[in-house]
């Protein structure tokens, strides 16, 4: 490969994401979708732990699962204030939301996994 195709590859590159981009609204837009479908996936996953626990378990998992959503909540609405009034702000509240959540659902099935060895 000589160095104009390689020079043409880097610039393609670099340019990518503006050959491709999406309006702030659009990436706000997507970051929601993305995070509702995060938590659709979380509450399925949820529900499918519950199934398998006894009384007791039950009852620690709800009490757990509610602090968690009271942090997931908090801690993102602590990372969107350093965005105030910035048109970006909503896509970095529901990218934590996604993110956070989708942490969740890796752990809950682990607890899955665990129960059914």
């Amino acid at each position: 490969m000589n160095k104009k195709h390689i020079c043409f590859i880097f610039l393609i590159f670099c340019f990518s994401n503006i050959l491709f981009a999406q309006t702030q609204v659009e990436m706000n837009q997507t970051g929601l979708q993305n995070f509702i479908k995060a938590d659709n996936e979380l509450n399925k996953v949820y529900n499918q732990l519950m199934k398998i626990l006894d009384k007791k378990e039950k009852q620690l998992l709800i009490t757990a699962e509610k602090d968690w959503l009271k942090f997931r909540d908090s801690h993102c609405e602590f990372e969107k204030v350093q965005y105030e009034g910035g048109s970006i702000q909503p896509l970095i509240y529901s990218t934590c939301l996604e993110e956070l959540t989708r942490k969740r659902i890796t752990e809950i099935k682990t607890s899955i996994k665990n129960r059914n060895l």
